[in-house]
C-alpha cells in the first residue's frame, strides 16, 4: 500500500514506527534512610492525618479488639479477612454500586510507610476496592514487620503490576480545598484505623 493509498491514520501511524526514538537509559534512584523509630512514626503520621493506629502483641488480639468494638447488630459489616466474619460478602457484591450500604470495612494492610503514616492496599487485600472506598469506617490489619521506612523503600518493596489496584491511603478522605478548611470524610471513609499487631 502506498501512500497514495493510506489513511491518514495509517500514514500516522506508520510514521510512528518508522521513527528512530533516542533510548535513555533511566537514572539510578538513591535510596535514603530512613532515621528513628518505625512504628513510632508511622503512629504519629498517621494520626496526624486524622487516622488512628492501635498496637497489638499479637493479630489474636486485634481480632479480639474487632469482636469487643464492632456492633454487628446495628452495622453493616464486610470484611475480607479470613479471621473475622461481616454481615456481608464478596459474593453478595456481584455489582460493585451495592458496596454503598457498607458502613464498616475490615480489610488486610500489605505494607506501612512510616514516613508518611501510609498503607498500601489492593483489590486482593481489600476484597473489593468499592468496600473500602464506600464504607464509612475503615480498619486495616498490618503486621508491624511490613513497615518500612520511606516510599523509596516501600516502591523498592512492590511490584505495581502485580495488581489491577493498587493504593496508599493516608488516613480518612480529607479535604481543605474550600476556603481552607479541613474536612474530614469529604469524599469517603470518615475514619481509617490500623490495627498493628505481631
Amino acid at each position: 500500500m502506498d501512500s497514495n493509498t493510506m489513511s491518514s491514520r495509517d500514514l500516522i501511524l506508520a510514521k510512528i514506527k518508522n521513527s528512530k526514538q533516542h533510548q535513555f537509559k533511566l537514572p539510578d534512584v538513591p535510596m535514603f534512610a530512613y532515621t528513628g523509630d518505625l512504628l513510632e512514626g508511622f503512629t504519629q503520621r498517621l494520626n496526624g492525618f486524622d487516622g488512628k493506629a492501635i498496637d497489638f502483641d499479637s493479630r489474636a488480639a486485634a481480632i479480639d479488639w474487632l469482636n469487643k468494638n464492632i456492633d454487628k447488630s446495628t452495622k453493616c459489616v464486610f470484611s475480607n479477612i479470613t479471621d473475622y466474619d461481616g454481615t456481608i460478602h464478596l459474593t453478595d457484591l456481584a455489582d460493585p454500586h451495592a458496596a454503598h450500604a457498607i458502613d464498616i470495612c475490615i480489610g488486610e494492610g500489605v505494607l506501612g510507610v512510616a514516613e508518611t503514616g501510609s498503607v498500601w492496599v489492593t483489590n486482593q487485600s481489600l476484597g473489593l476496592a468499592a468496600a473500602a472506598l464506600l464504607s464509612t469506617d475503615l480498619y486495616l490489619l498490618l503486621d508491624k514487620s511490613k513497615l518500612v521506612g520511606n516510599l523509596h523503600d516501600a516502591y523498592h518493596n512492590l511490584n505495581i503490576r502485580d495488581t489491577q489496584y493498587g493504593a496508599f491511603y493516608t488516613g480518612p478522605s480529607a479535604t481543605a480545598d474550600i476556603e481552607a478548611i479541613h474536612v474530614t470524610g469529604a469524599q469517603g471513609e470518615i475514619s481509617l484505623t490500623v490495627l498493628l499487631y505481631n
